[in-house]
């Protein structure tokens, strides 16, 4: 399951561009009430052809959102711990190095984190919204990092593992995404930057198109088999989004 319809895609999309549905529904001359009732999940192909060139969204795309499944596997040296939020909860990760366990955010509950790495050498945030660091203050003899303590470009190493920091500000700011390299096949840790089939929601224009540069930029720009570690929602890759995300 995905962590957005094609109804979420279209609000994130609205609310992006800064647009009322009575300005929507006379540039793409649709009734509002046709515009409305799709928003509010009722799928209308006809509509969402009409509004996608200007919300410049892939009304292909969003369509197949429904079937789309990235059946993406884990690979050794990642977990995934999946803890309560929404409907599909919020995750976290933990990736082993010869230096230690490296653990990404923290989830609403992170019993289980301490369960499968009771001894972490690292724990990294990728955005500070409380779903991804609720249980920060129980690593409190853990060496941690935080979003506005790393920058763009910053590189890091834990034995065999490089880590590659990115921005990917926009849902929130700052936010950071972890390329890492050394594993079985690349990975990259990107919080709420990106999910399977949509991104995170953004609360203003400016930081929608920000959004989606860094996404377009810093990510989508990695190796197509690099596996991406989204915050909510299932693994995907950087290939099977270029191709079936629609906001890209």
């Amino acid at each position: 399951m995905l962590e957005d319809d094609f109804n979420d895609c279209l609000s994130k999309a609205i609310r992006g561009h800064g647009c009322t549905i009575a300005q929507l529904a006379l540039l793409a001359g649709i009734n509002e009430g046709r515009i409305t009732a799709c928003i509010n999940g009722q799928e209308d192909a006809a509509v969402i052809h009409m509004l996608a060139p200007h919300l410049q969204l892939n009304a292909d795309n969003l369509l197949q959102l429904k079937e789309y499944d990235p059946q993406t596997h884990r690979i050794p040296g990642l977990t995934q711990v999946t803890s309560p939020f929404g409907h599909l909860g919020v995750n976290a990760y933990i990736v082993h190095s010869s230096k230690g366990a490296l653990i990404f955010d923290t989830g609403t509950d992170s019993s289980k984190l301490h369960v499968l790495a009771p001894s972490p050498a690292h724990l990294f945030i990728t955005h500070n919204h409380p779903d991804h660091t609720a249980g920060v203050i129980e690593f409190a003899h853990c060496q941690k990092s935080f979003p506005e303590e790393l920058s763009h470009g910053d590189n890091m190493q834990f034995g065999k593992l490089y880590i590659k920091i990115l921005d990917v500000t926009g849902h929130y700011n700052p936010a950071r995404a972890f390329f890492i390299q050394g594993l079985e096949r690349p990975i990259c840790i990107v919080g709420d930057s990106i999910f399977a089939g949509s991104i995170g929601k953004c609360m203003s224009t400016e930081s929608y198109s920000t959004a989606l540069a860094n996404i377009r930029d810093h990510v989508l720009k990695l190796p197509n088999e690099t596996i991406l570690c989204p915050g909510h929602g299932p693994l995907t890759t950087v290939g099977l989004e270029k191709d079936n995300n629609p906001f890209f």
